[in-house]
């Protein structure tokens, strides 16, 4: 397994440290893949920058010890890797076609990592991101209601979403237990969750915070989830039963 430094978490060994050449050839594949995707007729396409894989390795502070061009102090220093990775893409695909890149605070080895801690820190990590040729930034958290920045906006404040939104002009996702009414990381236990009101998740909508919303655990126990939002049958969705992954095993 590559990496930017060896690293997969702090301070914990695992994978090769990638050369220079490593990289080159990484951000040819993720390019070749894109244009592929192209030719074979998907809409769109996304790249996975988020929870501690490749791309976010290279963002976060705790994987990235480079000392090349790759690594660095700040964000965005860091943020070269998936900037480039972007631009190669972009040029694949040509520029009428919608590319998504998914981004996260927090890691599957780091619950409570921060990349950014200031609106102008993610401002640093996204914009750059965005000018190489993202056109969605789908922002993920373990839960989409909590604000991101509370000491500046308060505990309703704006969600990551919202913030990248505002500091980028990108249009962006929101994500993180929507509709469960416990955070989805209990599902890994195998534990499931009631449905939860969406009053939050309207409220947020109906401010333009953000422009798109995803939905997964709730999806796998309620196929006709979104039929039912938009015809005001709130009352009967379903949450999440675990045993629904067993189905897609």
């Amino acid at each position: 397994m590559e990496s930017p430094s060896g690293l997969v978490g702090p301070d914990t060994p695992r994978g090769v440290v990638m050369t220079e050449e490593d990289i080159a050839d990484t951000v040819a594949a993720f390019a070749q893949a894109a244009a592929d995707a192209k030719r074979l007729g998907f809409d769109t396409l996304e790249l996975h920058g988020a929870h501690g894989y490749l791309i976010d390795q290279f963002f976060w502070s705790g994987t990235n010890k480079r000392t090349d061009a790759f690594g660095g102090a700040t964000i965005r220093e860091r943020s070269r890797f998936a900037a480039d990775i972007v631009r190669a893409v972009r040029t694949a695909v040509g520029s009428d076609f919608p590319l998504i890149l998914r981004v996260s605070q927090w890691k599957q080895q780091g619950y409570k990592a921060r990349l950014a801690t200031s609106p102008q820190e993610m401002t640093e990590w996204l914009a750059p991101l965005v000018e190489a040729g993202v056109d969605i930034l789908h922002c993920s958290q373990r839960r989409f209601w909590e604000p991101e920045f509370p000491d500046i906006d308060g505990e309703h404040g704006l969600n990551f979403a919202g913030w990248a939104k505002k500091l980028t002009g990108a249009a962006t996702i929101s994500v993180g237990s929507v509709g469960l009414s416990s955070d989805f990381f209990a599902a890994f236990g195998g534990e499931g969750s009631g449905a939860a009101a969406l009053d939050n998740l309207y409220t947020r909508m109906e401010r333009d915070e953000f422009d798109l919303i995803a939905v997964g655990r709730v999806l796998l126990s309620d196929a006709h989830c979104a039929e039912k939002v938009q015809s005001g049958q709130t009352d009967s969705l379903r949450g999440f039963n675990a045993a629904d992954l067993a189905v897609l095993a």
